[in-house]
């Protein structure tokens, strides 16, 4: 998958291109005019044996068939030579090898020398050349094969199917040297064959010695681009993006496409909501394009394969449900079944709710008609947000310095005797005048809690307290001749230790009072 550009476009995301990754050479014509051979990634292809000995062409950016750029030829004023003398395809016994050369013809391309490697010896032309006749390929093979009697003969290929002008189309020329066969494929069918079963046919070869270079757009008027020399058979598939392929023995069709994935991205606060999704692509037509979707509040990685994705099936409805903090989106491309067109993404982007925590509670303050030996009563403005009133809650913190508190009050007895939430509810209270009290028993409640007594998931936001309470001790206590700061916070129901600490807020202005000595127990 490649980040691209083109002129008047922004980036956008499209798969990458079915580039040659072997072969003896290949021209992406993506580099200057001096280095035909740096592909798309910007790294030269590194040919074999191959060395360009001189390069003339215009660089065109408005139409290519790999890449960004192709190669403009105009007549004779525009050639590539190569030295291909001490490459082994063009020595005395060549291994079966194909040379493919998608071309854009222009209104003179008609007739045309494409590519040339011809030497006189003795009178007598050796060599290939491909030309456009009429805008037909036709190769003409002089003199390569070798007969036992030391003699040589020549063939020609000659298609019968025309070159479409301003159309990229694809020639590949297979040279099946152990078989004496050789064929010319247009856009991956065979137009035209030549085999030779004679049994005096005993080699295909260039002359010994030969110094001779290869040189492309001898005479050409149009583009050139993805130039590829590799031994063995031609890529049939030698489409611009990935083919559809077809098991005969199997009877099933295979495409693998191409994916894209996002880092993984954070937003600001946990359980957030995904609303909608934005996106901006061309899909041609018979191509396909999948966005799929996976968020979780617990980080995760890109190799996690227990977090699983989603389909996006609608940029509106029926999106994914679950809360999220991390969340991570992939794109499945795949071209059309030729291999011609693929859709890209020019923007794509999401709407998510974040879930804020609560505010802190306001005008946390003691109750002002405390009397000796009642309980101490606290009084705090209520939380507007719907999630700490339904599900959510209050912890009320205390210590012996106003930045340190020791322990946490989030438990009470409730009329049948079991364990509820804090929620300011208590007898002659009000929205302005949330009230709570707090006696030994409720300290002695709040640190001594049964194990699994806030097993269910109603408690699960007060689980890290639960685990902080049984490691808490007795001298929370209340004791008598010291000061005491306390602290509120508010919480809502997302609120658990494990992936949503957030959702709590923080803590209250630090309010004080001080316990009299002569209240209890004295020596």
């Amino acid at each position: 998958m490649v980040q691209n550009s083109e002129p008047g476009k922004k980036n956008f995301l499209k798969p990458k291109e079915n580039t040659p990754k072997h072969g003896e050479l290949f021209f992406d014509f993506e580099g200057e005019v001096a280095e035909p051979q740096i592909t798309e990634t910007g790294i030269p292809f590194k040919s074999k044996s191959i060395s360009i000995v001189s390069s003339s062409y215009l660089v065109n950016d408005q139409t290519y068939f790999f890449g960004k750029k192709s190669a403009y030829f105009s007549g004779r004023r525009n050639q590539i030579h190569l030295s291909v003398s001490g490459n082994s395809l063009f020595g005395t016994h060549p291994d079966p090898f194909t040379i493919t050369i998608p071309i854009w013809m222009g209104e003179q391309g008609a007739g045309s020398v494409i590519l040339d490697r011809t030497v006189f010896v003795k009178g007598k032309k050796y060599g290939i050349s491909l030309e456009l006749n009429e805008s037909k390929p036709t190769l003409y093979v002089n003199n390569l094969l070798q007969k036992t009697d030391g003699r040589t003969t020549s063939f020609i290929l000659e298609s019968p199917v025309k070159i479409k002008r301003k159309s990229w189309e694809v020639i590949s020329l297979y040279f099946d040297t152990l078989n004496h066969r050789y064929v010319l494929y247009q856009n991956g069918i065979e137009t035209a064959e030549y085999e030779n079963h004679q049994a005096d046919t005993i080699g295909f070869g260039f002359p010994e010695n030969d110094s001779t270079p290869l040189v492309l757009g001898k005479s050409f008027y149009g583009n050139l681009d993805g130039f590829h020399i590799h031994k063995g058979e031609p890529e049939i598939e030698y489409t611009k993006f990935e083919a559809v392929r077809y098991d005969d023995e199997t009877k099933t069709g295979f495409m693998e496409g191409n994916t894209a994935l996002s880092p993984v991205l954070e937003t600001k606060y946990s359980n957030s909501s995904l609303t909608k999704i934005h996106w901006n692509v061309e899909q041609p037509k018979d191509t396909m394009l999948e966005l799929y979707f996976r968020g979780s509040n617990q980080k995760f990685v890109d190799s996690n394969t227990n977090l699983l994705w989603t389909r996006i099936k609608s940029l509106e409805k029926e999106l994914p449900k679950n809360k999220f903090k991390y969340y991570q989106w992939k794109l499945w491309f795949r071209p059309d079944p030729m291999g011609k067109t693929v859709p890209n993404v020019q923007t794509l982007s999401f709407e998510y709710t974040e879930q804020t925590p609560p505010d802190l509670p306001t005008r946390f303050r003691l109750d002002e008609n405390l009397k000796t030996g009642q309980p101490l009563c606290f009084l705090w403005n209520s939380n507007h947000e719907k999630e700490v009133q339904n599900g959510g809650g209050y912890i009320i913190h205390y210590g012996l310095l106003p930045n340190r508190m020791l322990g946490s009050v989030f438990v009470k007895k409730d009329k049948m005797g079991g364990l509820a939430k804090i929620d300011g509810n208590e007898e002659n209270s009000s929205f302005q005048n949330k009230r709570f009290c707090i006696t030994e028993e409720t300290l002695v409640q709040n640190i001594y809690i049964p194990e699994g007594e806030l097993g269910g998931d109603e408690f699960r936001p007060l689980a890290d307290q639960v685990d902080t309470s049984r490691k808490e001790k007795k001298g929370l206590l209340f004791q008598p001749g010291l000061t005491y700061y306390f602290r509120i916070s508010a919480y809502n129901r997302y609120l658990n230790e494990w992936d949503s600490k957030d959702q709590r807020s923080p803590l209250s202005p630090p309010i004080s009072f001080s316990f009299p000595k002569e209240v209890s127990h004295q020596k």
